[in-house]
């Protein structure tokens, strides 16, 4: 019964977590992608020319909405993790959730 109740309750869960996400964002090898949400093109160069500049081989960062800002979120040296916020907060929420730029489904 409690394994059935927490098979429910996950993607619940889930869902709550990711209900003021943004976006989320993968570096493999040196690489950057998109994995969740949709970012604006320029955002997504600027946060990549950041990552390249510092030398971020692998990380995955997350972009949320916090009290109507955005806000990143993620587990890279302090300069890194600075540099990456002043480059979002150039960008209202709006800008963002409106973005041309999504995952395709592929």
């Amino acid at each position: 019964m409690l394994l059935l109740l927490a098979l429910v309750a996950m993607p619940l869960i889930v869902a709550i977590t990711r209900a003021n996400e943004l976006f989320a964002l993968r570096i493999s090898q040196g690489r950057l992608s998109l994995v969740r949400g949709r970012i604006p093109p320029r955002l997504f160069e600027d946060i990549g020319d950041v990552l390249r500049r510092a030398g971020v081989e692998k990380a995955s960062l997350r972009a949320v909405s916090e009290n109507g800002r955005a806000a990143v979120r993620g587990d890279l040296p302090a300069v890194v993790m600075q540099r990456l916020r002043n480059t979002i907060s150039l960008w209202p929420v709006a800008k963002i959730r409106n973005a041309s730029m999504k995952r395709s489904r592929s």
